[in-house]
Order: structure tokens, then sequence, then C-alpha cells
């Protein structure tokens, strides 16, 4: 994992996710970015699969951002501090969903794919991680 103080010093050649910037992916509060291997390719293919625009509202987090923010102890999101043993970068990113039937359609192919997912209907964002990439079971929360 390459970790970067900020999203503007990503080399394009580093970058082939068509679908998603750096600068959506990366912390909202210090522009950090870097990512557990993987995620980003798996990321891709659930775009791709999903065939629609995805939004996303949190990415990367920096450990003070998580804190800052009121984020989870053991935040997936963060980038810059492993809260797992063998957590490499941020291994979650949360989606806006802007009505039931693309939440649905979102959620069924995240879960085929292997993805946990987190859903908070009144926030309008489905959270997904790549937890089995450190070796934690695959699940479904609501919060």
């Amino acid at each position: 994992m390459t970790l970067y103080s900020h999203y503007s010093e990503v080399p394009p050649e580093d970058w082939p996710w068509p679908d998603f910037t750096p600068q959506e992916m990366a912390c909202r509060g210090t522009g950090m970015i870097g990512f557990h291997p993987g995620f980003m390719t798996g990321l891709q293919t659930l775009r791709s699969l999903l065939d629609s625009p995805m939004t996303v509202t949190s990415a990367c987090r920096s450990a003070a951002h998580n804190r800052r923010v009121g984020g989870h102890s053991k935040s997936l999101h963060v980038c810059d501090e492993p809260l797992h043993a063998g957590q490499q970068g941020t291994l979650a990113v949360d989606i806006a969903t802007v009505d039931g039937a693309y939440r649905g359609r979102l959620f069924a192919l995240a879960w085929q794919q292997g993805w946990s997912i987190g859903w908070n209907a009144p926030g309008r964002f489905l959270h997904l991680d790549l937890r089995g990439e450190i070796s934690l079971p695959q699940a479904t929360f609501d919060y």
C-alpha cells in the first residue's frame, strides 16, 4: 500500500480506476489517500457491474479525521493507522443512495461480490467494506 499525504500526489499511472478520482476517494479532512491492496479494483468491479454512477460520500479517513467526525474506533475507513490485524489502508467506502431501487440493486451486487454492508436509510447511504480481506466475516448491519 502506498499512502499519499495528499491526493494531488497520486501519479496518473498509479490510478487505473476510471470511474473514481483520487480527490473523491481522499480523506475529507486532510486529503490523505491510501488503500488496502485490491480494494479499489474491487470497487471498480462493483461499479462496472452496477452500470450506474456511484457517489462517494466517504472513503479514506486519517485516524484524526475519523475521530473528529465520530467514526467508529475500529473504522475500516482509516488509511494511516492499521486498526485491525493485516489492514494496510482503507477498506471501506460510503455510497449515496438516492432511492430504494438503487439501494437494493447496489446492496445485492455488493453482497454477491463479498462486500460487507451497513445501511443508513435516514442518511441515504450504504457503507461498503471488504473486511474479508483481513479475515473478518462478511456481515450486514444498520446504524
